[in-house]
C-alpha cells in the first residue's frame, strides 16, 4: 500500500471517529438541563455595532436589533463609526434616540472600535454585532438566558446567510448549516473555541478583569473565545436564537476573508498551544487535536484529487484520440462519459466511502435546523456545498498555509 494511500484510509477512519464523536456530544447536549434566565430575570445588555463604510447595511441593521422583543429599559445600542468615508454616520445619526447611542472615531479597526464602545456601557452583558447583520425579534432574549449559569463567559448563536443568491452565497449557507450542528455538539462538552463576531455575548465581568478585544488581531473574536476556555469557564450556543448576515457574494472579497480567518486560527492556535492536552479537556485532548489533522488531511487530499483527477483527465482524452473516438457525436460522449464515471465511482471505495460522509452529514446539517424553522432551497444548497466546497476550502487553506510561512502581512481588505 502507498504512503499516499495509507493517509487517505487514515483520513476516512478519522474523520468516521470525529463524526461519530460530535454525534453523540450532540445528543447528549439535547438531553443536559440548562439553567437559565425567566423574563424577570433576564440582565441588562449593550449591543456594540462597529462600522466602518456600512452605508449599504447600518440602516437594516439598527431596525432590526432596534425590533428586539427584549424587556424595556434593559436594552441599549451603541453605534461605533470607525471613520467611515461613506454615509454610515450620517445614516446612524438619524437614529439616535435614548437607547441609541452613536459615537465616532478615526479607523483604527473593529477590535479598538468594540473596546471603544464597551467604554460607554455600564451592561452587565456585551453584544457583539456586526453592520451588516439581522436577527429575528426574540433572538437576543433567548441568548441572554444561559448567562444564568455563573461560569458561562460567552454564548454563541445560530448563524446562516441573509437572503441567500448565487453559488457562492449558497455555498456559505450550507456552510453556516454545518456549523450550527457542530457549534451544538461542543457545547455539550464546553469544547466550543470560535465564536461568530457577526453576533456574540460576553459577560463585561470578564473583560474588566480579563480585557477586552485584542486590537492587534486579525480575528479578534476567535481570540477572546480561545481566552475565555483558557481560563477555565464556559461558552455557550443557543440554537433557536438565528441570526443573518451577508455573504460575501464575490470570489475575490470571499478569498480575502477566508484567508484572514484561516490565518487568524492558525496564530491564535499557535499562541494558545499549550491548551492541548488533558487540562482542558475534551476541548484539548479531542476536539483541537482532531481540528488540525482534519484540516491537514483535508488539504493534503483535496490538493491530491485535483492533481489525479487532471492526470486522469489527460488520460482519458489521450485514450480516446488514440483509438479516433467521435468527440463530435453528443450522444456517443455522453454515453461513454457516465459509463466511466459509474465505474470509477462504483469501483472506488474511497469515494464510497465519502458519499456515505455525505449523507451522513447532509441529514445531520437538515437536524440541525429544526430549531430555526424552514430553510429556503435546502436540498440545492446542500448539493452545491457538497460539489465546490472542498475545492474552495483546499484552495484557500493552501493560500493562507502559504502566507503564514512567508509571514506575509494579512489585512481585512
Amino acid at each position: 500500500m502507498t504512503l499516499t494511500l495509507t493517509l487517505i484510509y487514515i483520513s476516512i477512519y478519522i474523520g468516521l471517529i470525529a463524526t461519530t464523536f460530535y454525534i453523540l456530544s450532540y445528543k447528549r447536549g439535547k438531553v443536559k438541563k440548562k439553567q437559565l434566565f425567566t423574563d424577570d430575570e433576564l440582565p441588562t445588555v449593550s449591543v456594540i455595532i462597529p462600522a466602518f463604510n456600512e452605508e449599504k447595511s447600518i440602516a437594516g441593521t439598527i431596525e432590526s436589533i432596534r425590533a428586539s422583543d427584549y424587556p424595556k429599559g434593559k436594552l441599549e445600542i451603541i453605534i461605533i463609526d470607525d471613520g467611515s468615508k461613506d454615509k454610515t454616520l450620517e445614516i446612524a445619526k438619524k437614529y439616535q434616540s435614548k437607547i441609541i447611542k452613536v459615537y465616532t472615531r478615526p479607523n483604527g479597526g473593529k477590535g479598538g472600535a468594540l473596546n471603544y464602545g464597551i467604554k460607554y456601557s455600564n451592561s452587565e452583558i456585551i453584544l457583539s454585532m456586526d453592520a451588516d447583520t439581522f436577527v429575528k425579534p426574540h433572538s437576543v432574549k433567548e441568548l441572554m438566558r444561559y448567562f444564568k449559569d455563573p461560569e458561562v463567559m460567552c454564548v454563541s448563536p445560530s448563524m446562516l446567510v441573509h437572503n441567500p443568491k448565487g453559488i457562492l452565497q449558497r455555498i456559505q449557507q450550507a456552510e453556516y448549516l454545518f456549523g450550527l450542528f457542530l457549534r451544538k455538539a461542543f457545547s455539550s462538552i464546553n469544547a466550543i473555541h470560535v465564536t461568530p463576531g457577526a453576533f456574540s455575548a460576553y459577560k463585561k465581568s470578564f473583560i474588566d478583569k480579563h480585557g477586552g478585544y485584542d486590537e492587534d488581531n486579525i480575528t479578534e473574536d476567535l481570540e477572546l473565545a480561545l481566552r475565555i476556555q483558557s481560563k477555565g469557564y464556559m461558552i455557550e450556543n443557543c440554537s433557536n436564537a438565528p441570526v443573518y448576515t451577508i455573504a460575501m457574494s464575490k470570489f475575490k472579497p470571499l478569498m480575502i476573508q477566508r484567508r484572514r480567518w484561516y490565518v487568524g486560527l492558525m496564530r491564535n492556535t499557535w499562541n494558545y498551544k499549550f491548551m492541548f492536552g488533558p487540562k482542558y479537556g475534551d476541548l484539548g485532548v479531542f476536539v483541537l487535536p482532531i481540528a488540525w489533522i482534519s484540516i491537514f488531511f483535508s488539504v493534503f487530499l483535496i490538493n491530491y484529487m485535483v492533481i489525479k483527477a487532471l492526470f486522469k483527465i489527460q488520460e482519458e482524452l489521450a485514450f480516446l484520440i488514440s483509438i479516433n473516438f467521435d468527440f463530435i457525436s453528443l450522444f456517443g460522449v455522453s454515453r461513454y462519459f457516465f459509463e466511466r464515471l459509474f465505474f470509477l465511482v462504483f469501483t472506488n471505495p474511497i469515494i464510497i466511502f465519502f458519499l456515505l460522509f455525505v449523507v451522513v452529514l447532509g441529514v445531520y446539517m437538515k437536524f440541525a435546523t429544526k430549531n430555526i424553522g424552514k430553510v429556503k432551497s435546502f436540498p440545492g444548497t446542500i448539493l452545491l456545498y457538497f460539489l465546490f466546497f472542498a475545492l474552495l476550502f483546499g484552495f484557500w487553506w493552501t493560500v493562507s498555509i502559504i502566507y503564514v510561512l512567508l509571514n506575509k502581512k494579512v489585512t481585512w481588505r
